[in-house]
């Protein structure tokens, strides 16, 4: 039996835990700085009370207490978890991206490769069984070779607020370039459609609705001191939180947790933390400073594709339209399908049952690092780290290129 260690329970850590327990792995060690949230996933998977570390010193100086080791921390953490689980031999499963820092990511790389070391990043799209048809339809040929690509990513207004306005992912010097933070996992989708390397990037992007200016008059800092506009207001606390409507999300009432820090938070926990956290600050009175709009267009051999960012958008989903010499292929992942069209002959639609979780590939990565540690296969698929630092460079290049207004050479 596969024995994992988990450092950070947030939303992604929970959510591996849950994935390598339902798959039979056991978990034997877990390190996060929240004592209440320690506690409930210590009591719900059985780890033992001396294996449940409240600080990484003392979870590090334990010893290597598994054959794995998830790091599901912080952007900024990421390095230096990984270095100290790779000095115990751990091998790795790391959320992405892997560091805001690219000199830290190459070094990462070498380590890992040095060492022996299995490294695997959570670039989940490559795993789940939406995006996995269409790199089958791709390599068999369907469309003939790839020519061009056009990728969407529609986070959602409800979601861009919740993470890159008033939550972990707000500010480029705490976190990372939200093109990194959000998208490493897209630009991933170029470099495994296509198995070419990017050569070259240009990127625009830009601020415009989450802005101080746009503040309107008499808004207080938080959206519980009586705002004037929380009926007119989409991004009010209370209806993306505890109160949601037809016309709202119900999505974020899965993050109390987050923003409590409990297991099973009350209603009264809700209401009391956005209060007093940085989740119940009016969108227009935060410290945040990433982009919310932002295009990149990437070289990739004599294959052009652009990905476009954008937090303006009713729903969070991906729209992919894939050219090819012969034919394209044209879907939103939140359809479940995505259709075929072959020049010349009739348009199919091609369905996938997709899982929840990044579509089923929260689960679909797990399973796959099982079987890599089980079998020791590296398959195309696997996200290993010499992989994934192609698609953190271009990130690093498109912003860059965004700053200076010029085409970055990789």
């Amino acid at each position: 039996m596969l024995k994992v260690a988990i450092i950070g329970l947030g939303n992604r850590g929970r959510k591996y835990a849950h994935h390598f327990h339902a798959l039979g792995a056991e978990i034997t060690a877990i390190c996060d700085i929240n004592r209440g949230m320690l506690e409930y996933i210590r009591a719900k998977y059985s780890v033992p009370a001396d294996k449940a570390f409240d600080n990484e010193d003392d979870f590090f100086a334990a010893g290597k207490l598994a054959d794995a080791l998830v790091i599901s921390t912080q952007d900024r953490d990421h390095y230096r978890h990984a270095m100290k689980g790779m000095e115990l031999g751990y091998h790795l499963l790391c959320e992405k991206p892997v560091s805001p820092v690219l000199s830290e990511c190459e070094e990462l790389e070498r380590v890992s490769r040095e060492k022996g070391l299995k490294m695997v990043v959570c670039h989940v799209l490559r795993y789940a069984p939406y995006y996995n048809k269409i790199k089958e339809v791709i390599d068999s040929g369907a469309i003939g070779e790839v020519t061009a690509i056009n990728q969407t990513e529609n986070v959602g207004y409800w979601h861009f607020a919740h993470s890159y306005v008033r939550g972990n992912w707000r500010r480029e010097d705490e976190t990372g370039p939200s093109i990194l933070a959000k998208c490493c996992h897209d630009l991933d989708l170029f470099y495994y459609f296509t198995g070419k390397e990017c050569t070259e990037v240009f990127s625009v992007g830009g601020r415009r609705v989450f802005l101080p200016e746009n503040r309107p008059e008499g808004a207080p800092e938080r959206c519980l001191n009586g705002c004037p506009y929380r009926v007119s207001c989409p991004y009010e606390v209370t209806k993306l939180y505890y109160r949601p409507t037809l016309k709202t999300i119900p999505w974020l009432i899965g993050h109390v947790k987050v923003i409590t820090g409990k297991g099973r938070p009350s209603k009264k926990d809700i209401v009391d933390a956005l209060k007093t956290s940085p989740y119940g600050r009016c969108v227009y009175a935060c410290d945040n400073d990433v982009m919310e709009n932002q295009t990149v267009t990437c070289k990739m051999g004599d294959v052009n594709a652009t990905l476009t960012m954008t937090a303006y958008t009713a729903r969070c989903y991906r729209r992919t339209h894939i050219m090819g010499t012969k034919g394209e292929i044209i879907g939103r992942d939140s359809d479940g399908c995505f259709k075929l069209n072959v020049f010349g002959e009739r348009p199919k639609k091609i369905r996938v049952n997709s899982g929840i979780g990044h579509l089923g590939g929260d689960r679909g990565v797990v399973r796959d690092f099982m079987e890599l540690m089980e079998t020791g296969v590296v398959t195309e698929r696997l996200s290993m780290m010499d992989k994934t630092i192609m698609s953190h460079r271009m990130a690093f290049a498109a912003e860059e290129s965004r700053k200076s207004g010029e085409a970055v050479k990789l």
